[in-house]
């Protein structure tokens, strides 16, 4: 029934929207607008204002401006406020500022949700450490399933726990984002990592191979994805336990 009743209300305002452009134009050139109506069928709701109805009518699936003179199929008066007796031009920008309206619309929205942002994981902003390091403020990574007993296993490839990967190709990566960037669009590519060993520093060049579907570059390390504790409803066990938003299970 939720489902039922968004989808009505979504489908409510698309429709208003493009009729309100509609209306807007008409009025704008001079057309006289009959009646305004967001849906079909019998009146729910209406009154008058001028020369326009305003209504909500029954069937929520719709809606529709009524202009004087827009049928060609009815006796014209020739007066300057029937839709037919604009030009072409006035006409079109009529027609189509409901569908401009919408694609306005659209970008409004769309610019609303952008700015909003989404959540990341916390890794993602965390240093590229792998294994677990002896700063435990670091992202403690691991090697990937799949990759302990292949090619990270190479004799000539030399990754441990507790390595951190300042940069791949000189560029620095200050975090797993970054480090994901440099990696995933360069598949079957020779990098070099500059890595951070104990306070060592050394190049190794690795060659990402193709993974999945769209063929994105891993190289097997990977960071965990530790439960970490969002939010405590008050007096139930978590919290009469003492645990807090922000603690690490």
């Amino acid at each position: 029934m939720t489902t039922f009743l968004a989808f009505i209300f979504v489908l409510g305002v698309l429709v208003f929207v493009h009729e309100l452009g509609h209306f807007l134009m008409a009025r704008r050139i001079g057309v006289r607008v009959l009646t305004f109506s967001l849906g079909f069928g019998p009146k729910i709701l209406s009154f008058r204002r001028g020369d326009t109805e305003y209504c909500v009518s029954a069937i929520p699936l719709g809606g529709y401006v009524k202009m004087a003179g827009e049928n060609p199929e009815e006796v014209r008066t020739g007066s300057s406020d029937e839709f037919l007796s604009k030009t072409k031009w006035q006409r079109f920008q009529v027609l189509i500022m409901g569908p401009v309206m919408n694609l306005a619309l659209a970008l409004v929205v769309m610019a609303l949700v952008l700015y909003q942002g989404a959540e990341l994981p916390a890794y993602t902003q965390q240093p590229v450490v792998v294994g677990p390091g002896a700063d435990t403020t670091f992202a403690q990574g691991i090697v990937g399933p799949g990759y302990s007993s292949s090619w990270l296993q190479d004799p000539g490839i030399d990754i441990q726990p507790g390595d951190r990967i300042l940069a791949v190709n000189d560029t620095p990566v200050e975090n797993w984002e970054a480090f994901s960037m440099q990696v995933l669009p360069r598949a079957g590519r020779r990098l070099r990592l500059t890595i951070d060993r104990d306070g060592k520093r050394f190049d190794q060049e690795v060659v990402p191979p193709a993974v999945g579907k769209y063929e994105m570059g891993e190289i097997g390390v990977l960071p965990p994805l530790r439960p970490q504790i969002n939010a405590v409803n008050a007096g139930e066990p978590a919290a009469e336990a003492g645990l807090q938003k922000g603690d690490v299970v």
